[in-house]
């Protein structure tokens, strides 16, 4: 076990092959949800975890699981499935599958005899119905902590924060996106910083653009002419699209914002967001399209902006898998003050971070990104992509395994 966490900055060092030697590494890899970041992200982990030699990686899903099909590496679909057209059967699901599913994937981990169970995500709230199965458990436990903490409670504040410091305290290893987190991580759960190694996340490989700019900008109703922002993703209240609506009403220089997704469910509509527009003056400058976007369609919304906006309020304390689409494509970012975004563009050069995330903060941003895009500025993508790579996640990763056996 190493002595410390490791660092997006100072990577652990890493020595001989990425072979884990003799004998093959079984990992098994628990995912709750059959899509959205999460799924996509370890997708895309998996995939590069399992083509180094002597890794069998294999993940516990649902039948549902949305990247099944494009897997390169073994899929037990053997949880209970979550989707189902009618709401209240797929809330019913969702619980059921709350205690179910990680019981689940503790018997089939135990049934294979694996060396590693891997959470990609955790069913908190029920921690205390499959702790002591877990406990039993010969294998050694690691969890991807994408969120330290939820940004709103699904059932109790104060009861969820207790299970989910359980949850940390009880593995063996814990897998972080940045030396913030990593610290959020200690004080919240009390976790020794000798379990806690930093990780990065990688960019998300999409299609290429179905034709060029300026089609691409007509076929969206928006001008050829003129810099466009893209606002990207399932939106929520703590990615403060309001503020870069109310920013954007405030900007003196000509820009205009595609805003692509769909609301979240417990949060804000994409009507509110529409009327405010209007309130303010931008509704003009300003396209929705509120609507699930298929992954056929991202590289066309990414290739017709000029830059990407992550406005997101300073409590939120994640890595972006937007961002990380944007790095694909060489699309710089603004980012508010919101710590982990902001470490990122910090370390490599791939875009602006406002100071804070107020509108008349991000206003100076957007002034600043807009400048450096018209004077052709040339942003550190190729570098991000090395420094953050999946390949970098997988040997960072298969060191703490190798360090746990």
């Amino acid at each position: 076990m190493s002595t410390k966490a490791s660092s997006l900055h100072e990577p652990a060092p890493v020595e001989g092959p990425t072979s884990v030697g003799s004998g093959a590494l079984k990992v098994c890899t628990y995912v709750f949800f059959p899509a959205g970041g999460i799924g996509r992200y370890t997708h895309e982990w998996l995939r590069t975890l399992g083509r180094h030699d002597g890794v069998e990686a294999t993940l516990l899903c649902a039948p549902d699981f949305q990247w099944q099909q494009a897997a390169e590496y073994v899929a037990w679909p053997g949880l209970r499935a979550l989707s189902h057209p009618v709401p209240l059967r797929r809330r019913l699901r969702f619980l059921r599958g709350q205690f179910a599913n990680p019981l689940r994937a503790i018997e089939q981990a135990e049934r294979v005899d694996a060396d590693i169970l891997h959470f990609a995500s955790v069913n908190h709230l029920t921690f205390p119905l499959w702790a002591p199965a877990l406990k039993r458990l010969r294998a050694r436990v690691t969890i991807a902590v994408h969120d330290v903490r939820r940004q709103k409670a699904i059932v109790h504040r104060v009861w969820e924060d207790r299970q989910l410091q359980a949850v940390y305290r009880a593995a063996d290893a814990l897998f972080v996106h940045s030396a913030y987190q990593a610290h959020e991580l200690r004080d919240f759960a009390g976790v020794d910083p000798a379990r806690i190694h930093v990780v990065p996340h990688g960019p998300y490989p999409y299609s290429r653009p179905t034709a060029d700019r300026a089609t691409l900008r007509r076929r969206y109703g928006l001008p050829v002419d003129g810099q466009v922002a893209l606002f990207f993703g399932q939106v929520r209240d703590e990615k403060n699209l309001d503020g870069f609506i109310r920013a954007l009403g405030r900007l003196d220089a000509p820009l205009y914002g595609l805003v692509a997704g769909h609301a979240h469910d417990r949060h804000r509509g994409m009507a509110a967001y529409e009327a405010l527009a209007a309130e303010v003056g931008v509704d003009d400058r300003l396209v929705f399209l509120d609507r699930f976007i298929p992954d056929e369609e991202v590289g066309d919304l990414f290739s017709l902006a000029d830059w990407v906006a992550l406005p997101y309020r300073t409590a939120f304390t994640s890595q972006s898998g937007v961002l990380n689409v944007a790095a694909h494509y060489d699309r710089p970012v603004l980012v508010s003050d919101a710590p982990v975004l902001r470490e990122t563009v910090e370390v490599c050069d791939i875009g602006v971070a406002a100071e804070g995330d107020t509108p008349e903060a991000l206003v100076l941003g957007i002034e600043r990104i807009m400048e450096r895009v018209n004077g052709g500025h040339t942003f550190a993508f190729e570098a991000y992509r090395q420094q953050f790579s999946w390949e970098e996640n997988a040997r960072r990763t298969l060191a703490v395994y190798r360090e746990l056996l």
